[in-house]
């Protein structure tokens, strides 16, 4: 079929590919364990020349060894001696195992670059999906005139997904088995979308829930009030994963001292009024008269009954 556009030189290498894939056994894998250290083949020297010096503790007063108290410290630290070996072990091999798993990660991220993704959840995605297609597609080779071939190209698509194998694999089918595999991809993919969304969402759950509760933590007194609780989750619901708690309380302090300001302001205005208010009520004809001069009109002088008049005009 479009197998004869294909020049001499790309079938040899497909079918090169092909071939090396088909002949993959697990017989052919082979474990190699690294080498671990041999502390039996290690020679050491003892030298007789410098002879260990003894503590002064472990020592009777006629300069002889207490073995007694040197026996009885050797069994006190020989359990943490022990302790700290297989503390020392377990790390050793911790260490192996995070070296490891950071060298199969840069191995995947490499290989899923080199196949023109960006990362190996994009490349482990595009396989998952091009395995479901490869697998529906087997069940058909009894269809095709060539099963171990079109097993080879299936087996090659499911490693390393190309839209030209993917028309090259179509090619070997009927139409109605390439439309039947076709919904049944499309299907996969859009389950493994949806999964993929529900994850997501149940991460950013438990995110919410933990930001939730550390701010309740953090700012308690201030959760006690309800209408601060409906307004702290509007703005978390305007702000997501970018809403910070410290932030907001700080800047309803801010307003909460406003207001405080505006309303003494407004109480000390409040005061002065109703002081005014009551002067006013306390006056009365008595009162004022108290208030106004009790001089009579011949005490004026004629400077000061000129004035007088004066002000009344």
């Amino acid at each position: 079929m479009s197998e004869e556009n294909l020049s001499n030189g790309d079938n040899a290498t497909l079918e090169s590919q092909i071939e090396g894939i088909l002949d993959e056994t697990p017989e052919n894998t082979e474990v190699t364990d690294t080498p671990e250290d041999n502390p039996e083949g290690q020679e050491t020297t003892e030298t007789t020349e410098d002879k260990p010096q003894i503590p002064e503790q472990f020592l009777n007063q006629d300069g002889t060894v207490n073995v007694d108290d040197l026996l009885k410290s050797y069994n006190e630290l020989q359990p943490l001696a022990d302790e700290k070996a297989k503390w020392e072990q377990e790390r050793t091999e911790l260490q192996k195992q995070a070296e490891y798993a950071k060298q199969i990660q840069e191995q995947a991220l490499l290989q899923a670059q080199n196949l023109g993704y960006q990362n190996t959840e994009e490349y482990a995605l595009v396989t998952k999906i091009a395995e479901t297609t490869a697998n529906e597609y087997s069940k058909y080779l009894h269809t095709v005139e060539e099963p171990d071939k079109v097993r080879g190209l299936l087996a090659l698509y499911s490693k390393n997904p190309t839209p030209e194998l993917l028309e090259r694999i179509e090619d070997e089918f009927s139409v109605d088995i390439v439309k039947n595999v076709s919904v049944l991809t499309e299907r996969t993919k859009n389950q493994i979308f949806q999964q993929q969304q529900e994850q997501r969402y149940e991460t950013i759950k438990q995110e919410a829930e933990t930001f939730v509760n550390n701010s309740i933590k953090d700012f308690p007194d201030w959760f006690k009030i309800p209408e601060f609780t409906n307004f702290f989750a509007d703005a978390l619901r305007v702000k997501g994963d970018r809403f910070e708690t410290a932030a907001f309380i700080k800047h309803l302090e801010n307003l909460k001292e406003y207001f405080r300001k505006e309303f003494m302001a407004e109480q000390n205005a409040n005061k002065e009024n109703n002081k005014e208010l009551d002067n006013l009520k306390n006056l009365t004809p008595k009162t004022i008269q108290q208030n106004t001069s009790s001089k009579n009109i011949d005490d004026y002088s004629p400077e000061e009954l000129d004035k007088a008049i004066s002000e009344l005009i």
